[in-house]
């Protein structure tokens, strides 16, 4: 429930603190004195949309915190606020706070911890229920007459598995309908890759080949200047005409010194030197020599080269970056080939599999749409008998629970089952229920929203229900049943209550009355919390007087006194 709420800075309050306690809380004021402002505060709790409008005039910021004691959401709020890291305390109470600033920036935080908007919406859902004085309206929405019938059903575990099978039907029917693209495209895609693996395959690509030709090529665009070199080389080391080259004089200087050595023996190192030498020009001699005869002298390798260069970037611009990612791509092209061409394998493959979900996902929903019947049954029985005792003695409701077909008659599958939910309703004896958006007025409405909220108090985790003017088109003794229920719902948790009617006012368990102050500067916005005689003089108002007006109060005591001899 919603224990304290303090508001500051948003849009004609300075500043107040409500506490609230269980049971009906009434908010009464005159018209224009800011009734909505504190349900605006408390839906920016509840992550409802903000503007720097909002901020009181003078003001940078404007701010609203809330505490909400848990303990009956306690199972439901602790794994959210353990996914998010945020520290629950085992007094079940819940800080919630939101700051608006000037330039449109909103601060939000849970137990001091900052979350986001999205976070607050998602966490406000468990915390509290706003009812407008127009949301009576989405009682004639389908999706949330299903919503309300599922909730009251609390078959969730039947409602989930049908969700699950939907989702897998859904992947299943997408799988089957991509493989069924038409015989031209499965054609030009084959046709496509065919040429593609083709191509790849034509080039003989090899990982790391580009670096030995690239060294080849360096090597025959300098081909002359290395024969050049090469001959140089070969004529010093073996001599030429006339001219003895170095292994001739190495010969030379051999005989000489190990002629020498005879005679000295210190020579012996040297000559080992020189006979190494020797043997070392001998054999770069047969190396060069070799080397000169085996260089190919094509002038069309270069030419080879350059041309394979420009294959493989070629191939790489449209397959890949590297000649790994082109061969990863044609491993990639050929399953693609491979998948396209047992086309018809998959497709009865994926038929398969879609249709044993589809018996699945069939069977769920029929169990669903039979719980479905069941809790239509008892919840239009349950409704159509607070309807009666709000004053509606000839109250018919009933909610229909019909299968949706095709033209062909085949179910038409949801998230939520296959069903279709309505709501019908007549207020008279001898008339035909229909639709309730086409025969409930306003005060209609209203009931029925109390009726449907009364019953679904007993298994909705929500500990607090915000009602703004409920009461809109009902008065008399239809305004005193409605205040009775909504004491009665009030006493199985809170429920908040803005409202015009002196019936209303009188059943709470607290009442604030909301003001509304000039001063030559500004105006504000006050509340006010009413004690015995302040709430005898605010129901009088309500009833069209004031305090002043005998008769009036003591209307207003007879009311206050009913209620408590009925609570007593």
């Amino acid at each position: 429930m919603l224990a304290e709420l303090s508001i500051r800075n948003v849009a004609l309050i300075r500043e107040v603190h409500l506490q609230f306690d269980r049971g009906l809380v009434v908010l009464t004021g005159e018209t224009g004195a800011g009734k909505s402002i504190i349900l605006d505060a408390l839906g920016l709790l509840l992550g409802q949309r903000a503007t720097s409008d909002l901020i009181r005039h003078g003001s940078d910021t404007a701010m609203v915190e809330g505490l909400f004691s848990v303990e009956r959401q306690r199972d439901v709020i602790a794994p959210i606020l353990a996914e998010w890291a945020i520290p629950f305390e085992d007094d079940d109470d819940l800080i919630v706070t939101r700051e608006i600033q000037q330039n449109g920036r909103t601060v939000c935080r849970v137990n001091g911890r900052l979350v986001t908007v999205q976070m607050l919406r998602q966490l406000g859902r468990h915390l509290v229920q706003q009812h407008g004085q127009h949301d009576q309206q989405g009682l004639l929405r389908a999706d949330e007459q299903l919503r309300m019938l599922d909730l009251f059903g609390g078959y969730s575990d039947t409602l989930a598995e049908v969700r699950r099978l939907y989702d897998d039907w859904r992947s299943a029917n997408e799988e089957l309908e991509t493989l069924r693209i038409d015989e031209q495209e499965r054609t030009r895609r084959l046709d496509m890759l065919t040429f593609q693996i083709e191509e790849i395959e034509k080039a003989r690509l090899s990982v790391g080949e580009e670096e030995p030709l690239r060294e080849e090529r360096q090597r025959l665009q300098h081909l002359d200047r290395i024969l050049s070199s090469l001959q140089t080389a070969l004529t010093a080391v073996d001599g030429e005409s006339g001219k003895p080259g170095a292994n001739s004089l190495l010969a030379d200087a051999v005989h000489e010194i190990a002629a020498a050595a005879g005679y000295d023996e210190a020579l012996r190192e040297s000559l080992t030197m020189l006979e190494t030498a020797q043997v070392h020009a001998e054999e770069a001699l047969r190396v060069l020599t070799r080397y000169m005869s085996g260089v190919d002298q094509d002038p069309n390798r270069i030419e080879a080269i350059e041309d394979r260069f420009a294959e493989i970037k070629g191939l790489e611009r449209k397959y890949g970056a590297t000649i790994e990612d082109v061969l990863n791509y044609l491993d990639e092209a050929k399953a693609s080939r491979d998948a396209l061409l047992h086309h018809e394998e998959r497709i009865d493959a994926a038929v398969h599999r879609l249709n044993q979900i589809s018996v699945k996902l069939g069977n769920a929903s029929s169990r669903l749409h039979q719980r479905r019947e069941a809790a239509a049954k008892e919840m239009s029985r349950r409704v159509e008998t607070i309807l009666r005792e709000l004053d509606i003695p000839r109250a018919v409701f009933t909610i229909t629970v019909a299968s949706r077909t095709d033209d062909e008659g085949a179910p038409v599958f949801s998230a939520s089952g296959s069903d279709e939910v309505a709501y019908f309703f007549s207020a008279n004896r001898g008339e035909e229920p229909k639709l309730l958006s086409k025969v409930a007025s306003g005060g209609e409405l209203s009931r029925t929203l109390l009726a449907i909220k009364s019953v679904l108090s007993e298994v909705d985790d929500v500990a607090t229900l915000v009602f703004d003017e409920i009461d809109s088109g009902v008065s008399g003794s239809a305004a005193v049943q409605l205040a009775r229920h909504l004491s009665a719902l009030g006493d199985r948790g809170q429920v908040l209550c803005v409202t015009h009617s002196a019936q209303i006012a009188a059943s709470a368990a607290s009442h604030w009355q909301i003001l509304k102050k000039e001063t030559p500067d500004a105006t504000e916005t006050d509340v006010k919390a009413l004690d015995e005689t302040g709430r005898v003089g605010e129901i009088a108002r309500l009833l069209g007087s004031d305090a002043a007006d005998g008769t009036a109060t003591e209307h207003a005591k007879a009311l206050l006194y009913s209620r408590k001899h009925l609570a007593g």
